[in-house]
């Protein structure tokens, strides 16, 4: 894995967990940490006598930037760090250091600027245009399996999730939700039919078995175990990720986290999930 680890920080406690989380992700990369910060805009009629307002926001901007690093080093003393901050809006900045970047991490909440990542047009923006997968840092940094949402065959999300178990030495879940059908209408289907439901989920296992197939000779050491589960994939996903340390999810290009996890769905894992969560657009260039 190569390319910069970039986070997005805005003096929020939240933000110095995501600046955490991706110090030690860039140490395992061993690649360098880019903490980044969109300083506020003035508006445009505000009162700003000898340029104290924007005087003020720098060097508060600074501030922030240099306790991250105090952060960041204590994960790491040799890891190398760079610092930036500019005028900006967070959107067009983070979107722009995506570009080179091979993650970029930002927190939960927090102050404001990068507060709220996956929410809205933000969400779209960065997930859709992005040029790198996003992690949402939520809950406890510890080491539990990694878990991924499998939908369809798609090598981004497979190849970050296979990737993230094998650096972390821990077992990785591949789970597949479907939502159950009423009672009455698995033993109409039973009665009628022939169809059971217990035979379409070991069929459903054997084809997630398969797909998988692959990357368990790719990642002989990844101790690999498959989840075929009823209900929402939110419920399920989340469910899973009790306990995990990583949960990985894939979404397309027109709307936030589309595919396996769709509008609501996402933003309950994004809200809910007990462990960071790493957005890997489907289709999209691996890094």
């Amino acid at each position: 894995m190569t390319g910069l680890v970039v986070v997005g920080i805005d003096g929020s406690a939240a933000a110095l967990d995501a600046v955490r989380w991706a110090a030690a992700e860039a140490r395992g990369r061993a690649v360098p940490l880019r903490v980044v910060h969109a300083e506020l805009r003035l508006p445009a009629d505000a009162p700003d006598l000898e340029g104290r307002a924007r005087k003020a926001l720098h060097a508060q901007a600074w501030q922030w930037l240099h306790q991250a690093a105090d952060v960041a080093r204590a994960v790491d003393p040799d890891l190398p760090v760079n610092l930036h901050v500019e005028v900006a809006d967070p959107v067009p900045l983070l979107l722009a250091e995506s570009v080179d970047a091979a993650l970029v991490v930002v927190g939960s909440r927090g102050l404001g600027g990068f507060t709220a990542l996956l929410l809205g047009s933000t969400a779209i923006a960065l997930t859709s245009r992005g040029g790198c997968p996003v992690v949402v840092v939520r809950g406890e940094q510890r080491d539990g399996p990694v878990v991924v949402g499998v939908h369809d065959d798609d090598p981004a999300v497979l190849s970050h999730a296979f990737e993230q178990a094998a650096a972390r030495g821990v077992p990785l879940i591949a789970v597949r939700a479907s939502h159950t059908p009423s009672g009455a209408f698995t033993d109409a289907l039973a009665e009628t039919l022939g169809i059971h439901v217990e035979d379409h989920d070991a069929a459903r296992g054997g084809r997630l078995a398969a797909l998988l197939a692959p990357w368990r000779t790719k990642y002989p050491d990844v101790h690999l175990d498959l989840a075929i589960a009823h209900g929402s994939p939110a419920r399920v996903l989340l469910e899973h990720a009790e306990g995990a340390s990583l949960l990985v999810v894939g979404c397309h290009g027109r709307s936030p986290l589309t595919g396996y996890v769709l509008g609501s769905t996402g933003h309950a894992l994004i809200h809910h999930a007990p462990c960071p969560v790493l957005v890997v657009r489907e289709g999209g260039e691996d890094r």
